[in-house]
Order: structure tokens, then sequence, then C-alpha cells
């Protein structure tokens, strides 16, 4: 069973600023914000059907306008594209390589690949693996945040075990970690408490050219774990990349 960081990774995400306060300021939410959703509360789940070996069907709701291709879905260790080649996942919970990966492109035709090396990174709650194959282009990769784009109260697409998108915002960004809290203004239906099985599933931002990968859980509530616009966290990203073999 998936399972999310202990008491000692909460301290962690409770870290302070200099000033011994969270970095925290007030939130300003701007009615074109949620430009993306529909006007009746509708919830995020992602399939209509969805079988990890064969084809799937993509729902025709709010979460049809992002590309989500680039998500692993078919086992609880989340794993999400980064590269043609390359995941990430939760480093305390990694998909080992006898578990195929399975993407499924717009049209739900399935693509099957395996790990083929995986490195556990020394920052954040990441690992990093290399698949078999590179995937064709018809599964996305996400690029990473950019750390000027990671403003507290924007608001953030989050993704979980259940195959469903919810709707949060940033609350604080300390360093190589991102914090989110939910939105009172939103349907309580766009609303998820992360629980045991959601770390791993990553979370975005939307920008201009699409989903931006932003974080990826590490624990419960309204989600919280690495920060993938911070600099130290993509070069140790980069890092492990090279030393797989680009």
């Amino acid at each position: 069973m998936k399972s999310l960081i202990p008491l000692c990774v909460l301290a962690l995400l409770g870290a302070c600023g200099p000033t011994g306060q969270p970095e925290k300021t007030p939130v300003s939410l701007r009615q074109g914000d949620f430009g993306f959703l529909p006007n009746k509360p509708e919830k995020g789940a992602v399939f209509q059907y969805y079988q990890p070996k064969s084809d799937s069907k993509w729902r025709n709701n709010w979460t049809s306008q992002f590309d989500l291709t680039g998500i692993s879905w078919n086992d609880s260790r989340t794993a999400t594209l980064i590269a043609p080649s390359y995941v990430v996942m939760a480093a305390h919970f990694v998909r080992p390589a006898n578990v195929p990966v399975m993407f499924h492109d717009k049209n739900g035709q399935p693509h099957e690949r395996f790990i083929a090396a995986t490195k556990i990174l020394s920052v954040g709650d990441i690992a990093v693996a290399k698949l078999h194959l590179p995937v064709p282009p018809s599964i996305k990769p996400y690029r990473f945040a950019r750390a000027h784009e990671a403003t507290v109260g924007r608001p953030v697409i989050v993704s979980d075990q259940t195959n469903t998108l919810s709707v949060h915002r940033i609350e604080s960004v300390t360093g190589g970690i991102i914090r989110f809290g939910h939105i009172p203004e939103l349907a309580p239906v766009y609303r998820r408490h992360l629980v045991v099985g959601d770390s791993g599933n990553p979370s975005f931002l939307l920008a201009h050219d699409g989903l931006a990968l932003l974080e990826t859980h590490t624990t419960g509530g309204p989600g919280a774990g690495p920060f993938y616009g911070d600099p130290t966290v993509q070069a140790a990203i980069r890092t492990a990349m090279a030393e797989m073999g680009n």
C-alpha cells in the first residue's frame, strides 16, 4: 500500500522563512483564475472508462482541455513523464521494474514501457527513472514549472489515485518544498483531502504552453511535496538523468 511520509517530513513541510513564519501572503483570487472550470460545478473525473493495457476513453468534461497523456495511471505508484525516456515518482513509493508503466494517448490507445533504471535523489521525495524505450510523440512530457510562476494564491491542478483532478492553490513555497491549500470560494467538488495512496501523484500549473509540473505529493491534506521549480531540485534531476544516460 502506498504510504505517506511520517511526522518528521511533516515538520519539514512546515519549515519557516527568515522571519520564523511560513512564507505566506494574503491570497486574492480573480474570477479569471478559474476560466477553465464549467459554470456548473463538476467533478474532475479523467476517464469515462480506464483499461490499463487496452483502449481507454477520456471523459469529455473540463479535464479534457488538459493533456494528461504523460501520467501513468495503471499503478498506485504513479509515474509522471518529464522527457520521452524519463519519469519522476515519489521516492518513498517507487514502481518496480516488473510493473509496466502504461500511458494512453489522446485517442485512448495504450503504450507500454518498463523501468530500466532508477535513482533516488538526495533532495526532496523524488525518484527519477529511465524507461527501457522512449515514448512516442503522442505522449506528453511535462516541463518543470518555473520558480517565478509559483506565486502564492495561484490555482493548482491536483491529481490523485482515483484518476480525478481537483483545484487547490499555492499556500507557500519554502526552498525545495511547496504547500497547497483548499480554495473556499470554489465548490467542495473541486477539493481533495489527499490520503494514503495519493503520494507521488502530480500537480500542475496552468501556463500559456500547457501544464507545467509543479509538485508530486509527499503528504496529505491539500497537498505538499518537492517543488519542481526550485533550481536545486531541477539540477539534481538532470544530474540523475545524465548518470543514467540520455
